[in-house]
């Protein structure tokens, strides 16, 4: 029962973003065009749990060195982390924690710093669906937004990672790694 109750208040909260503007729709057409110096400028927001975190960290350690190509990255990372990120590349912003249903509370700081770009490139690296991390991913503004599969990424991710069969999650993160290399 308790469960049950906790999907009606995330559905029933995601209706009213949904119709208050607050998570924007996607466009259900999308072009995959690969070709050599695209995407310029890519997204990834890093795990909150510091099992995945560190998975993701590993697999994306060599993301930015090969300098014949011109990109920007940006990494959002959990501020507890910020001792664990050696990224020296790409802009880092660190954030607060954030559970799973609630805003994120750095949202406004996030915006601030990022609406003013247009992403090619937005990748949610984290196993289990936040809200918070999906409700601003939504409003950035982007043509591809990766995501893991989950009840609701359907509204908010037009490409999606199934991890269910494997239970790898560094498969899926060396998925993405290949979209970007």
């Amino acid at each position: 029962m308790f469960m049950s109750l906790k999907l009606l208040k995330l559905r029933w909260r995601i209706f009213l973003w949904t119709l208050s503007g607050k998570i924007k729709n996607l466009q259900s057409r999308l072009k995959l065009q690969l070709s050599p110096g695209n995407p310029q400028k890519i997204l990834i927001v890093f795990p909150m749990d510091e099992p995945s975190f560190r998975v993701a960290l590993y697999t994306f350690r060599d993301l930015g060195k090969s300098t014949h190509q011109k990109r920007e990255y940006f990494f959002i990372v959990r501020k507890q982390f910020e001792g664990l990120f050696h990224l020296q590349y790409g802009n880092s912003l660190f954030i607060q924690n954030t559970d799973e249903e609630s805003p994120l509370p750095d949202e406004a700081y996030l915006q601030q710093h990022l609406q003013k770009f247009h992403f090619d490139v937005i990748v949610d690296l984290n196993p289990e669906f936040y809200l918070g991390i999906a409700r601003f991913i939504s409003s950035l503004n982007g043509n591809m937004k990766v995501g893991f599969v989950s009840r609701f990424a359907d509204k908010f991710y037009n490409i999606q990672l199934d991890i269910s069969k494997s239970g790898i999650m560094e498969k899926a993160f060396k998925q993405v790694n290949l979209i970007l290399a």
